[in-house]
């Protein structure tokens, strides 16, 4: 069976739609409806693993919930998990954007719609930057441990210290560079940017959107019967 291809556009849309759907929406069916529609997605998308993540996610955050909420010591602990399980529908999709996608691929889909430069170019490079953030935080650990550095909740703000200063340093490079980058493949030019890569809306990306504007109608209806 042949992967389905999804332009990354409508996941953006689905992510920017599906957390601000908690305020108009029973939690409890759009949590059903968005753990539902993202397995569905990523099955249909040949991503088999994230889908068995997506589960074992899920369903580890609601037990920890099931056992902390009836602590009145823990009960904010199993708020603060359900609050997670909530988002992990959203989370594994977004995630798609940082594994499946490369920058070219961001920036093409993203040209076609009427949005700023300015803005296609920021959040190409902030949801490229995530990975980017995480080999960087794999180099710092690694450099703490080389130093005999170790992690303490006894001096939380010293230890954090270890972690954030270096960053923010390595944020300032990074900006440097990915700036140059996107100097020398002329992101500041005026004319539209030919690509590769042509990331057009196609029927079956309608259908996507379709069925979650579907399931979403059927969260108000279901909330009025």
């Amino acid at each position: 069976m042949k992967a389905l291809k999804v332009n990354p556009i409508v996941l953006i849309i689905i992510n920017i739609i599906a957390p601000s759907m908690y305020i108009f929406l029973s939690g409890r069916y759009l949590q059903i409806f968005l753990l539902a529609f993202a397995a569905s997605l990523l099955t249909l998308m040949g991503r088999y693993k994230r889908v068995i993540a997506l589960f074992v996610g899920y369903f580890f955050m609601i037990g920890v919930y099931t056992v902390t909420f009836r602590s009145p010591d823990l009960k904010y602990i199993g708020l603060f998990f359900i609050v997670l399980a909530q988002s992990v529908p959203c989370i594994s999709l977004a995630a798609l954007l940082i594994s499946k996608y490369n920058s070219a691929q961001l920036l093409s889909a993203l040209e076609t719609m009427r949005i700023p430069r300015v803005l296609v170019v920021a959040v190409t490079i902030t949801i490229k930057y995530i990975p980017t953030f995480r080999r960087e935080f794999s180099y710092i650990l690694e450099s703490m441990r080389l130093r005999g550095i170790k992690f303490s909740w006894k001096r939380p703000v010293k230890s954090f210290q270890y972690f954030i200063v270096p960053q923010l340093f390595r944020c300032a490079a990074l900006a440097e560079e990915v700036t140059a980058a996107g100097l020398v493949k002329g992101i500041d030019a005026p004319m539209r940017r030919t690509s590769f890569y042509e990331e057009k809306i196609t029927v079956t990306d309608y259908f996507v959107l379709l069925v979650f504007v579907i399931g979403l109608v059927g969260g108000f209806v279901w909330q009025k019967m």
